[in-house]
């Protein structure tokens, strides 16, 4: 069916830069349909800091059946981690979380001035009110995720579990940390920073894992006859 129009001469504004700077590196759907909703939900709100949560995004129809044509097979909740995380990686969107109720609650801004300080204000409240946990149990990576970064879907939960087996715990608990100090909160931009330590080491690590060397280089080809496996050392 043919669009029939619209209903008013009105527009939802969007920044300059959208158009200059961010529209044209965008390559996900997910993440350009995302980003635009957000910016339509937000316009349409009052008080400040304009925010929406991740149960408000889950729970929005328009914007569910927006990213249905995306992929019909794909659920909506990845589509919607994908998108977002996209957003927030790119910095157009801003993405906070705060403890409540025993919980964690997701929230995310539009990138301005103003919301980042609002968005530096919460994680210094929460540094400054947060327990100490010397002697308690350590937190496990899942959960710590979901304290500093944000909303752990069933996909990143095994991938976190498959982070834990490779890598040392200090190590993700660093990565965690370096990705909160640079404002970029996703598994993609944490898990980079690890292979990036496993591949060129990490100064000061403990349970320091060094690059496999690569026997197949010197034993095959054209170096070959230059080097032999075991102790062979006949030739030499």
């Amino acid at each position: 069916m043919a669009f029939a129009g619209f209903s008013t001469d009105r527009l939802v504004g969007l920044p300059p830069e959208f158009f200059s700077e961010v529209l044209p590196t965008i390559s996900l759907a997910s993440e350009l349909k995302v980003t635009l909703h957000i910016f339509y939900r937000l316009s349409r709100q009052r008080g400040t800091p304009r925010r929406l949560s991740w149960e408000e995004l889950l729970s929005d129809q328009v914007l569910r059946r927006s990213l249905r044509m995306v992929s019909k097979l794909r659920p909506y909740e990845d589509l919607l981690a994908e998108g977002l995380e996209a957003a927030v990686q790119r910095a157009s969107l801003l993405h906070v979380a705060i403890p409540a109720g025993g919980r964690v609650g997701n929230w995310y801004l539009v990138h301005t001035a103003a919301n980042r300080a609002w968005a530096e204000e919460m994680v210094l409240a929460r540094a400054v009110l947060s327990p100490n946990a010397v002697h308690a149990e350590p937190v496990s990576v899942v959960r710590l995720y979901e304290q500093n970064i944000g909303l752990v879907t069933p996909i990143l939960i095994e991938e976190l579990r498959e982070a834990e087996e490779r890598f040392p715990r200090a190590w993700i608990e660093e990565a965690i940390r370096e990705a909160v100090r640079a404002n970029a909160r996703s598994w993609r931009y944490i898990r980079k920073v690890l292979e990036r330590w496993a591949s060129d080491g990490r100064e000061n690590a403990q349970n320091r894992t060094e690059r496999p060397i690569n026997i197949e280089k010197y034993t095959d080809g054209q170096l070959g006859q230059l080097y032999r496996r075991g102790s062979d050392d006949s030739d030499l």
